[in-house]
């Protein structure tokens, strides 16, 4: 891993009180550490899954660069394909809290299109215009760890959730500061990863 990417961690751990720590009810704490200081339109953020399972396929706001510390999960990549068949794929427009619009109906059905693995050292690149779901590695029973490092569209993007259902039932779950308990958790675990790599 980068230097300047561990160099990060290290600086959230030593100045912990001041840590941007949230939480995704039911998803992840996270820590929001930044803009790079060259470059404002990268930012940089660690997720701790709780639960690595996205039942929905989306696409993200920004494109990013996901590296895995720990744990690790299976992506599926998704298209809509217009083959004339009729079939058609319901596009819901996603707002923060997990609010969704009514959808718009697309031409097309929704295809599988491809499958990758994310593990300890690898990283994988995810663009503005792809879709995909994530599912927990059934070999892996650690929690995913991860530290991504995301760039700002020049141009605003939106983020979707395509389905083969025109409705959605999903609970709200607004981004919250996360509790003291979930901070020294992931305190521990950051800490506990830069000790077990030597960094």
């Amino acid at each position: 891993m980068d230097q300047r990417y561990i160099d990060i961690i290290r600086y959230q751990i030593n100045n912990w009180q001041d840590a941007d720590v949230r939480t995704v009810p039911g998803v992840m704490t996270q820590i929001h550490c930044g803009p790079d200081k060259d470059d404002p339109s990268i930012e940089y953020q660690i997720n701790w899954f709780i639960d690595c399972s996205e039942t929905y396929i989306h696409n993200h706001r920004h494109s990013f660069d996901t590296h895995c510390l720990e744990g690790g999960y299976s992506e599926k990549l998704w298209q809509i394909v217009d083959e004339g068949s009729g079939a058609c794929t319901y596009q819901f427009l996603r707002h923060s809290g997990n609010v969704f619009d009514s959808p718009i109906k697309l031409p097309g059905a929704l295809q599988h299109v491809g499958s990758r693995i994310h593990f300890p050292g690898n990283i994988l690149h995810v663009g503005i215009d792809q879709y995909h779901a994530i599912l927990p590695n059934a070999s892996s029973a650690e929690r995913v760890l991860t530290f991504l490092v995301k760039h700002t569209p020049s141009i605003p993007v939106e983020m979707f959730v395509l389905s083969d259902q025109p409705v959605i039932n999903a609970p709200k779950n607004e981004i919250q500061p996360a509790t003291e308990e979930d901070r020294q958790s992931l305190y521990d675990k950051l800490d506990s990863w830069l000790a077990k790599h030597h960094y």
